[in-house]
């Protein structure tokens, strides 16, 4: 037999009306704020450390084995081109700081790649890129960007996301394991999409803020779940570097 929300006391205008009351109540509103308020100050915390782990891991090791250039360039210019959407649309710090303190150690671990790679590269297209992105940056904030295209601006942070964790995602598959990827930090980041969206949804009117949280919990849940079934292949990848290194 099929039962009714009504058959166990919560019918639909109950559930209607306990919502409302509980929303219109000034202490629930402040109570809510005040988890709001939290879980937004708990994500300054997280990124302060989301990549510090894998920056140690990096210093420790001597070596960016596993890790895409690419993907973490496109990461760093996905973090810069929200931090620029949420300052030019006047969103509260709060509710976005944390990526400008990812978007740093993002550019640690690039400086980091440049100087730990084995592979040989070109000064040149890589000093041109630095240029051309202090340029961008300098643009947006003279405000030569229109009103109009702002939302194209929060949705090249959604584009970039992909971009940055597709080929970390595509080289783990290829190579069987995850090099130094580090669960802590892409734990981290998943965790902290999850509250960012949580917040956005209770602070901000902004789809497509929105949208870029999700699309970065879906990757982040993707790189969590290749380190935890690739962990014992890493673990003979790294040793053998090691092993050779040694020798």
């Amino acid at each position: 037999p099929q039962i009714r929300f009504s058959q166990l006391g919560f019918g639909q205008e109950r559930l209607r009306t306990w919502a409302s009351g509980a929303m219109g109540d000034p202490e629930m509103k402040s109570l809510i704020a005040f988890g709001v308020n939290l879980l937004n100050y708990a994500m300054f915390a997280g990124g302060l450390l989301i990549k510090m782990p894998q920056i140690v891991a990096i210093l420790r090791t001597r070596t960016v084995k596993g890790m895409s250039e690419a993907s973490l360039t496109t990461e760093f210019l996905a973090c810069l081109s929200l931090c620029a959407y949420n300052l030019l649309m006047g969103h509260p710090f709060k509710t976005w700081g944390e990526m400008a303190l990812i978007m740093v150690q993002c550019g640690i671990q690039i400086f980091l790649f440049w100087t730990l790679t084995d592979n040989k590269l070109s000064v040149m297209p890589r000093a041109a890129g630095v240029v051309g992105v202090c340029v961008a940056v300098g643009g947006l904030w003279v405000g030569l960007l229109p009103q109009a295209l702002l939302p194209v601006l929060g949705l090249v942070q959604s584009g970039l996301g992909m971009i940055a964790r597709v080929p970390q995602i595509l080289m783990n598959f290829r190579q069987k394991h995850t090099g130094n990827q580090s669960v802590i930090t892409w734990g981290l980041s998943l965790g902290g999409n999850t509250v960012r969206i949580i917040t956005t949804l209770a602070s901000l009117n902004d789809p497509v803020t929105l949208i870029g949280y999700v699309v970065a919990f879906i990757l982040n849940g993707t790189l969590v779940v290749q380190i935890l079934f690739l962990w014992s292949n890493t673990k003979a990848a790294l040793a053998t570097k090691d092993k050779k290194r040694a020798d």
